[in-house]
């Protein structure tokens, strides 16, 4: 861009000027003061008034003041000189979507894609284009939801004592936490033991594979209902379809007394600190503690109930533990020290 040049000569004082326009209209875009946004990238046109990226800023602060029809106009004349400004065709679509133009949005949106500027998962999760999900001019383009979900059942029945995996599989923008919900009834014939998230990134895309490893401790033939949630930056959730589970056991066999299921699955991935401290909480009726994966948490000097573990490409990157109840108190792993309150949140 001709502004970012170090100018020093007499000729490029106009550049200077609009460099100086422009921060001062980021500024203001920034602070919420859409007017004096305007005013200073208008002015900063006057030095540079070829320059795409002035016009795309003007556009948008005239978009955030409720003017979207001047928006839409300024994103044309990027196009008309720019036709792979990917960013122009992005902003146009999503203004156009506003004024209730979809079919001309779709289209836009269609060529920006093309141009890598945005995934389509990260679309999804765009205000602008939320509301057009699932919509015929959208269908081919963006996800149905904020968060897809594709779910792996077992393969047949299973014995008492067998281990039973449960896979599902999310993907999504990069920026979505995401989390599982369980909406059929507690199983007696299942315990949770082990919560595996392994996560992939690329492509303005982030896809996450969780595999929930259960034990299986008495006979049944129960269907286990799960919810996506996409719970940041948007709220938006989807049912999977009823993965059914059949253990089988000798006549002989007694069962135990029923173990509770958890209903809000800990994933990993949400939970685990970026640089691998240790960190305890709590999800609903489960307080979890994640941090390094050589190391087994305790609470109240008990072990966890459920192993928990994060993988990133196939390599493990964090680890911890979580426990089903209300109960909190003193989390100890190595020579870290947390608490996990009392109460569920």
């Amino acid at each position: 861009m001709a502004m970012a040049l170090a100018c020093r000569d007499a000729e490029f004082a106009p550049l200077r000027g609009a460099l100086a326009d422009y921060s001062s209209g980021r500024k203001a875009f920034e602070a919420g003061d859409h007017e004096m946004a305007i005013a200073s990238f208008v002015k900063a046109r006057e030095g540079d008034p070829d320059s795409a990226v002035l016009m795309l800023w003007e556009a948008r602060a005239r978009a955030a003041g409720g003017d979207v029809v001047a928006a839409e106009a300024l994103a044309t004349q990027v196009i008309t000189a720019h036709p792979d400004a990917g960013l122009a065709w992005y902003n146009r679509a999503a203004w156009r979507v506003r004024l209730g133009h979809t079919d001309a949005g779709a289209e836009d949106l269609k060529r920006a894609l093309v141009t890598g500027i945005r995934s389509p998962y990260e679309a999804a999760i765009d205000p602008d284009f939320v509301s057009v999900l699932g919509t015929p001019a959208f269908v081919e383009l963006l996800p149905p939801a904020p968060v897809v979900a594709v779910v792996v059942p077992p393969a047949g029945s299973v014995f008492v004592g067998s281990e039973v995996l449960i896979q599902v599989q999310l993907v999504s923008a990069p920026t979505v936490l995401a989390s599982l919900r369980r909406t059929s009834p507690s199983s007696s014939c299942l315990v949770l033991d082990r919560i595996v998230e392994d996560q992939h990134r690329g492509g303005g895309v982030l896809a996450r594979r969780v595999d929930l490893y259960f034990r299986a401790v008495g006979p049944c033939d129960v269907e286990l209902s799960l919810l996506a949630e996409a719970t940041s930056p948007v709220v938006a959730s989807a049912a999977l379809p009823p993965i059914r589970v059949v253990v089988e056991a000798p006549t002989a066999f007694t069962a135990p007394p029923p173990k509770e299921l958890p209903e809000q699955l800990p994933l990993p991935g949400t939970l685990a600190a970026a640089d691998g401290a240790w960190a305890a909480g709590r999800v609903g009726r489960v307080a979890w503690a994640m941090g390094r994966a050589d190391q087994v948490p305790t609470l109240g000097g008990s072990p966890p109930n459920m192993k928990l573990e994060l993988r990133v490409d196939g390599t493990t990157r964090a680890g911890g533990g979580a426990w089903l109840g209300d109960s909190g108190g003193e989390v100890r792993a190595g020579d870290w020290v947390g608490t996990v309150a009392d109460s569920p949140r």
